[in-house]
């Protein structure tokens, strides 16, 4: 249960620390005297977003904090599960700073809003006013029927699976419009890699044939000049090479008493040999150059075909049109491998669709055993509530497709009127016969969960008179074994509380401040008389209170 909150420099409150109490504590005060703020101050200790509108003073940081006790409460799992030191009483924190930021803390250690949500859901149920809208919404009907039937594992187990069923269906859909996409261009991908690979391109095929060509168009210059060489150099009568034999032939005849020409001839003799393997080397090239037209001819049309695919595919060489090739190759055997993967993925789903389906139809059943007994405990209690002719009823319907909560859309239907027949609450219900019905509904369910706090904000609103007295009989039953926090306006609610607790504003030089203390018994009966008669208290008002509160 919550044993105090203290909160610093959040909207009109500077600074307030109140301790509460197990049983039912009442909370009254104005309008406008800041009721709401305490319940807002309290909502952001159970993960609610917030930013630095909430702030009293814009120059410095807003605190609020919640003191817990854990007693009889099994969550230590909930501790573990996110890494806290498990603490009995557990301290939760917020702080914003004047710049928004806010921070989180369970026992000092910082926290994400989405821990603090989820330990706070285990530990307080705040009824605000805003939702009594919520009891004609269809998802809030079911959720209260699976809290009810204490279905709510049943229920997350079939979310786990609907969870997979989703992922699976999306990614399915991604792949198969992936693969339409790329299947529409199979054709023009198998056309275009049947073109290539017809073309037996090779890495340095169109350098090599360039060469080639040029060989070929100037066969008759190459030969002419190679064998012009080997006259020069050998054939001609006087030739390179004859000349330097007869001038070496001189030179050595000198030697015998000329030793320094030995050098130099040797020198020549190196230069006669490599003249003659030179007349060589241009006797063997001018014996393979020859003209060859159909040679040439192909060749042209190679390199033709080799530059229109290059033209075609807007690059520059072969290299680049292989890596097209190895390009299409793989495009084409991904859409053979998608294929596979497609069917492995709805092979997969349909697994799972019947998993989901078994569990949607067995949380179904269970959902409608549970309509019977909750259509009969709800109604006995707004008979209870001066409505003796009221009549509750669930309204059941399968839906086609699978959704988060199931196959089942729930819708609450009643009548507050003899032998009339039910219809939808948005239709035929008052403000205060939905404040009873949404009354009903909780104190059945607060004793089918293990919430040690339940906090009603005005709760009974649109009710007065006899059946104020009856919905606080009711309040005050729900708090028979957990905390109970209730905010409202009417005395006959107000007095049924163990503690009450007053709520009130005042002005100091500077601004306006609200605060919070618990009433003693002298100063509960001036709360409750003043609450009966307004500020002009009466006898009759004090001797009011004093019967209200003997009850």
């Amino acid at each position: 249960m919550l044993i105090s909150l203290t909160i610093r420099n959040y909207a009109l409150i500077t600074s307030l620390d109140v301790e509460f109490k197990a049983g039912l504590n009442m909370i009254t005060g104005e309008t406008g005297a800041g009721k709401s703020i305490l319940l807002g101050a309290l909502s952001l200790l159970l993960g609610n977003r917030a930013d630095s509108q909430v702030l009293k003073d814009k120059n410095q940081k807003c605190l609020v904090e919640g003191s817990f006790d854990l007693s009889n409460l099994d969550i230590k799992e909930v501790f573990s599960r996110n890494d806290l030191d498990y603490d009995n009483p557990t301290i939760f924190r917020r702080e914003i700073n004047p710049q928004g930021k806010s921070r989180a803390f369970i026992n000092d250690t910082p926290v994400t809003l989405s821990v603090l949500r989820d330990l706070g859901s285990k530990l307080v149920d705040i009824h605000s006013q805003h939702q009594n809208l919520l009891i004609s919404d269809p998802d809030y009907a079911l959720h209260v029927v699976d809290q009810y039937g204490k279905l709510e594992d049943h229920h997350l187990s079939y979310t786990k699976t609907f969870e997979k069923f989703r992922q699976l269906s999306h990614t399915l859909q991604q792949r198969q419009d992936k693969l339409n996409r790329a299947k529409s261009d199979q054709d023009y991908l198998e056309f275009q890699l049947a073109q290539l690979v017809e073309a037996k391109l090779s890495a340095e095929e169109q350098i090599l044939l360039e060469q080639e060509q040029l060989i070929l168009e100037h066969a008759g210059d190459i030969h002419l000049n190679l064998t012009a060489g080997v006259q020069v150099l050998h054939e001609s009568e006087d030739s390179v090479l004859s000349k330097l034999k007869q001038l070496i032939s001189g030179l050595q005849s000198i030697a015998p008493f000329y030793k320094e020409i030995a050098e130099p001839v040797s020198r020549f003799q190196a230069s006669y040999i490599e003249l003659q393997d030179l007349s060589g080397e241009l006797n063997q090239l001018g014996n393979h150059i020859e003209s060859d037209p159909e040679r040439l001819h192909w060749i042209i049309e190679r390199l033709d075909l080799i530059n229109s695919l290059e033209k075609k595919h807007q690059v520059t060489t072969v290299n680049e049109l292989l890596d097209l090739q190895r390009a299409y190759e793989k495009q084409l055997l991904l859409l053979q491998t998608s294929d596979d993967e497609i069917l492995g993925l709805k092979s997969e789903l349909k697994k799972v669709t019947t998993e989901l389906t078994t569990q949607a139809q067995s949380l179904s059943n269970d959902r409608k055993k549970v309509f019977p007994d909750f259509e009969k405990n709800v109604s006995n209690l707004v008979k209870e509530l001066g409505m003796p002719n009221g009549r509750f009823e669930v309204k059941h319907e399968l839906v086609r497709e699978f959704s988060p909560d199931g196959i089942d859309e729930v819708k609450f239907w009643f009548s507050a009127n003899k032998n009339q027949p039910t219809e939808e609450l948005s239709i035929v219900a008052s403000g205060g016969e939905t404040s009873r019905l949404m009354l009903s509904i909780k104190s059945l369910n607060s004793n089918s969960l293990a919430i040690p706090t339940v906090i009603f904000d005005e709760i009974d609103s649109g009710v007065s008179g006899d059946i104020a007295d009856k919905v606080g009989n009711l309040i005050s039953r729900i708090s028979k074994g957990r905390q109970v926090l209730n905010i409202t306006h009417l005395p006959q609610v107000a007095s049924k509380g163990d503690f009450h607790y007053k709520v009130f504003k005042y002005d100091d030089a500077e601004t306006t401040h609200t605060t919070m203390k618990l009433l003693s018994a002298d100063e509960r009966v001036t709360e409750l008389a003043k609450m009966l008669s307004g500020e002009n208290i009466t006898p009759e008002a004090i001797q009011n209170a004093r019967v209200l509160l003997s009850k």
